[in-house]
């Protein structure tokens, strides 16, 4: 089986900065993310603790230029343009900004919000992801969605009127109250929106970071959502509708127009240091011994509102990777992309040499149809996105 079609003009961020914006109006039934549900949003005291907590990480990373900004959530729509602008500032101001740096900023499809999408690209975001998810309304209102197909439409004209030549919209699969042909009018409706992104999930309610209300409805009986076979034939029936419009699956879940990935997301897949600020945040950096280490910021908004207002940095956890533990990372993370990964460049970056064990765990998996090696890169087959976490993990020594 052929690779998948590896994106034209693909380049990863080499050095970003996520923002997470806690904040939201209502609670989606399947959202893990760290998020909650206020009256009324501490607009000033976050945007504050944001700019403080990326002070103080300016000095772990050696200063360089800023290649993509992501401001995710929550609901990064509600917060004010003119504390995006003073994040985009201060992000400039301590690390500097790479002259055609990607700024994202996720965005719900409702004229309240789509109101402000000018302010945004005046503040410097070039880039908006819209969260349709779908544009059949029974299925909106399974997945707790507070806008209607109709302001998904005009989100998109929003954008556009806005000045955004590139855009994102998310959509979801496999949710409550929808088949095999709803999950197709999606894929085609989107399609005539035109985006340069499109992230197409399957409903995912296992093996999430908390127990969400939707999985907790599903097994109880009172919800019922695609399931294993049904979802699987949605991903496939969606793909084709996507790349017959000329949409590149670069990556698990995500396809673009020739050009369009995102370098945001790319920078994760390929191992590249990016700083996390915000409740709920992760980040990573490269230690001077050649190590990793990742850390984590409290989910709680209160949390670590008190902890920037007290001065310290606000993490409840770190993580030391030693070389293997990299190495399995590049692995494991670079297989999501289409292009694969090249094996001996991840090796001599972390633990030196390619273990044999690799190799040959990948002769296997090439014999099954689920990974293809063109010389020291391999790269998963179509089928082998589709399991992803099991071809990973069978290739890991």
């Amino acid at each position: 089986m052929p690779i998948a079609p590896t994106p034209r003009a693909f380049s990863p961020s080499r050095f970003g900065v996520y923002v997470h914006f806690p904040y939201c109006l209502s609670k989606c039934p399947y959202c893990d993310f760290a998020s909650v549900v206020v009256r009324e949003i501490p607009q000033a005291q976050y945007a504050r603790a944001v700019e403080r907590e990326l002070e103080l990480r300016a000095s772990q990373y050696a200063r360089r230029p800023v290649e993509s900004v992501y401001f995710g959530g929550g609901t990064p729509s509600l917060w004010e343009p003119p504390y995006v602008a003073a994040i985009v500032a201060a992000i400039d101001r301590l690390f500097g900004l790479a002259k055609d740096c990607e700024i994202t900023l996720e965005a719900n499809p409702v004229a309240s919000e789509a109101k402000h999408f000018a302010a945004y690209r005046a503040a410097g975001v070039n880039r908006l992801s819209i969260g349709i998810q779908s544009f059949d309304e029974k299925v909106l209102a399974g997945l707790g969605r507070a806008h209607g197909p109709r302001e998904a439409v005009d989100a998109v004209v929003a954008a556009r009127d806005a000045g955004f030549d590139n855009l994102s919209v998310d959509l979801i699969f496999g949710g409550p109250h929808q088949d095999l042909e709803g999950a197709v009018r999606d894929a085609e409706r989107a399609l005539v929106l035109r985006p340069e992104h499109v992230s197409c999930y399957g409903l995912t309610l296992d093996n999430l970071a908390e127990d969400v209300r939707l999985a907790k409805e599903v097994r109880r009986g009172r919800v019922r959502v695609a399931d294993d076979e049904l979802q699987a034939r949605m991903g496939e029936r969606v793909r084709e509708i996507l790349r017959s419009a000329g949409y590149e699956r670069y990556e698990i879940s995500n396809f673009a127009l020739p050009g369009r990935a995102s370098r945001h997301n790319t920078l994760y897949w390929v191992g590249n240091e990016w700083v996390a600020v915000g409740c709920g945040a992760h980040g990573f950096r490269r230690t001077d011994d050649g190590m990793g280490l990742r850390y984590a910021n409290p989910r709680k908004p209160d949390a670590y509102l008190a902890a920037m207002e007290s001065g310290r940095t606000p993490e409840v956890g770190t993580e030391i990777l030693d070389a293997r533990t990299l190495f399995e990372e590049r692995l494991f993370l670079g297989l999501r992309l289409a292009q694969g990964v090249d094996v001996e460049e991840a090796a001599r970056a972390t633990v030196g040499d390619v273990p044999e064990a690799v190799w040959e765990a990948a002769a296997r998996l090439e014999r099954d149809g689920l990974l293809v090696r063109r010389g020291s890169r391999i790269a998963c087959t179509d089928l082998g996105l589709d399991f992803h976490s099991e071809v990973a993990l069978r290739l890991l020594p």
